[in-house]
């Protein structure tokens, strides 16, 4: 339960070595920059420090332009690639090499060539199909339309019109007719008359349902345009191959292009840097946290500059140091569970290792099935392995994973009752044997056990928060609130719980034996007073803070019963049987999918098939389903009835200036 200590240093130095020497803490990611002095106290000769002016913002979003556009031609990787694949190692000389050597205007230009040409084709492609679509009907057609309109005293159209109204047109009308193409519905036909026609003209085509045909997309007859449509269309795509060709020429340049990109945005995060450093035309003056570990790390880096010097200060009395967690490799990934709910404030404790050992035999517990844990187990290594083993959310799935299994054997479940000795339709001797070495009792069938269990686990995770709790006040010589908060909930529930340990052991005594006696007094008299003690001084103290005597014994008698009381501790033990439900549940469903499994086997030929089908669709589902709830249910524990017993948020996260590695790893 660790956070590191801070220490605040103030450097200074020449203006020219300020970008150096940020270069050098941007690569170490040690230094917390803060402000050096309070908002409106700082002299008029200190300025804010203004970045060398090398970052190119429309460069580094041209870059980004660029890396998109070349995306398109790299072979589609899987999503699980995608999530799983570490990031690339280089070393810094070679980066840097690199970024100086890559001539990007030369890539820009090529590459704005291709695309416009790819722009040009693709929308030429979609205009000559729309025209295609449109001329489907008319392709056949030989005669060319392209004199319909106006033309002299006449006026023509070429159209669509219903097949069974084209009759109804009068001889009377003054429109001559030709029908092109005739089907069943719709036909089509050029209509002409003269202009003094017009108005008859407009009323015959509504009856007919003419729908007119624009002549202009037209070349020759319909039939001409189609058949050189679709000619045109092949040599587009043609010409699309030849692009895409091109483009993957282009990809050479990605790898240079990749650490260019990411030159330029640790040249912007550096430039933002700049702004929070103090400067005059020919120093520089800055203030920050480093973490008490690293102070030697930075006074080496400071001794590499001619002159870049340092001292340690004292911060001010309200200022707050930035919070790092700094845990043991086995817990470290853990801390990802505490920062999602909140950074502890300098100062007090990290729940992180903790968390860790209940957070995983929690998970167990809701998941309750050893074949579950291995496949979760397996499949977290194969992330891990794919991410270099830096992946924190996998890390708790492969200890999720571990213990699953040890609570799938301690209860007798792997992939629910599938390997059990009555099973009729499974018989593997192997697994079935260490099925019944390992198990100690069956949830389905001994759930009082299992009822306990869960009780008993909540106990000892409210207890700890409480203990937790005590030493972190009393580590900020706040006693009173660690006696009168924490230590008398500490004695009553210890109490409590011998008391009923005994008044249990006692019932069971004289079920055995009717003339054995109860469990003596020397255990239940002592809890019990030491229990009413504990209760009397939450009563009188537990209202410390008010000034009157009733409202201070009133206060206190509501934190008694009411107010993080014991119906409030009853209620966070209650809890727990989440668990247990949980468990049961993941058991029961997985049961309930071998049933309907193996009910399908006697189905003749396709039997067998279906029933591996449901075995492996049903556990998937059912595995996948009851992960999710396993981590939920496990972290609202964490977070509402272990954490609020102890934990005081609001820390500022320990942020460095660093480089920001989106797609290369850069070392020494």
């Amino acid at each position: 339960m660790a956070l590191s200590s801070m220490i605040k240093v103030v450097v200074a130095g020449s203006s020219s070595e300020l970008e150096a020497f940020m270069r050098e803490l941007q690569h170490a990611s040690l230094f917390h920059v803060t402000a050096l002095l309070k908002k409106g106290e700082t002299p008029p000769e200190l300025s804010a420090g203004e970045p060398p002016g090398r970052f190119d913002s429309a460069l580094y979003s041209k870059l980004l332009e660029l890396k998109e556009f070349l995306d398109t031609f790299r072979i589609k990787e899987s999503i699980w690639v995608r999530l799983f694949s570490p990031l690339k190692i280089i070393k810094k000389d070679k980066f840097y090499s690199a970024v100086d050597s890559f001539d990007a205007d030369d890539l820009i230009r090529r590459s704005d060539a291709l695309r416009n040409r790819i722009d040009l084709l693709h929308e030429e492609k979609k205009t000559l199909a729309e025209i295609n679509i449109r001329l489907e009907p008319w392709r056949e057609i030989a005669v060319p339309l392209g004199d319909a309109g106006e033309s002299g005293e006449s006026f023509t159209a070429a159209g669509f019109a219903v097949t069974d109204k084209i009759d109804l047109i009068p001889e009377s009308s003054g429109i001559d007719r030709q029908v092109l193409k005739r089907d069943e519905k719709r036909s089509a036909l050029i209509l002409a008359c003269h202009k003094s026609g017009m108005e008859r003209f407009d009323e015959i085509t509504q009856l007919i349902g003419f729908e007119k045909l624009d002549v202009s997309i037209i070349s020759g007859s319909p039939q001409q345009t189609y058949n050189a449509n679709i000619a045109r269309l092949s040599e587009i795509e043609k010409e699309l191959i030849d692009a895409h060709a091109e483009g993957v020429k282009l990809l050479e340049y990605y790898d240079n292009l990749i650490l260019a990109v990411e030159h330029l945005g640790n040249m912007e995060s550096l430039g933002r840097a700049y702004t929070r450093w103090s400067a005059t035309p020919y120093s520089f003056i800055a203030a920050g946290w480093i973490m008490k570990g690293s102070i030697e790390r930075f006074r080496e880096i400071c001794g590499r500059f001619t002159a870049v010097e340092f001292d340690i200060v004292e911060p001010a009395e309200d200022e707050k140091p930035p919070v790092a967690l700094d845990n043991r490799p086995l817990f470290a990934p853990f801390q990802l569970l505490t920062k999602l709910y909140s950074y502890p404030a300098y100062g007090t404790y990290d729940p992180s290792a903790v968390t860790s050992i209940f957070f995983a035999v929690f998970f167990s517990i809701c998941l309750t099935d050893a074949g579950y844990g291995l496949i979760l187990a397996l499949f977290s290594l194969w992330g891990l392995r794919k991410t270099g083993w830096k992946s924190d959310i996998l890390w708790i799935a492969f200890w999720g994973g571990i213990f699953t299994i040890a609570a799938g054997l301690l209860t007798g479940g792997i992939f629910g009752d599938l390997f059990r000795s009555e099973n009729p339709f499974v018989k593997v001797t192997f697994l079935q044997n260490i099925r019944e070495f390992f198990i100690w009792f069956d949830p389905m069938i001994e759930p009082m056990i299992f009822f306990r269990l869960v009780l008993l686990l909540g106990v000892i995770h409210v207890i700890t928060g409480l203990i937790i709790g005590a030493l972190s006040k009393m580590r900020q010589g706040r006693f009173a609130d660690a006696l009168f908060d924490n230590i008398t909930w500490l004695a009553i529930m210890v109490s409590l719980l011998a008391i009923l340990f005994a008044s249990d052991l006692s019932v069971r005594m004289a079920l055995v034996n009717a003339r054995e006696p109860l469990l003596s007094s020397a255990v239940i008299s002592p809890a019990a007073v030491i229990a009413g003690i504990a209760g009397a001084l939450v009563v009188l103290f537990g209202g410390r803070d008010q000034e009157s005597v009733f409202f201070r014994f009133f206060i206190g008698f509501l934190k008694l019963v009411v107010l993080s009381g014991v119906f409030s501790y009853l209620g966070d033990i209650l809890s727990y049987i989440r668990l247990m439900a949980l468990g049961m549940v993941t058991a029961g469903i997985a049961t309930a999918i071998n049933t309907i499994a193996f009910m399908m086997s006697d189905i003749p030929v396709a039997g067998y098939l279906l029933t591996a089908l449901v075995l492996a669709a049903g556990h998937t589902f059912n595995m996948a389903i009851n992960i999710l709830g396993a981590f939920v249910h496990t972290l609202r524990l964490q977070y509402v009835e272990f954490y609020s017993k102890f934990f005081t948020g609001g820390g500022v996260p320990f942020e460095p200036l660093s480089l920001n590695s989106r797609y290369v790893k850069i070392i020494d």
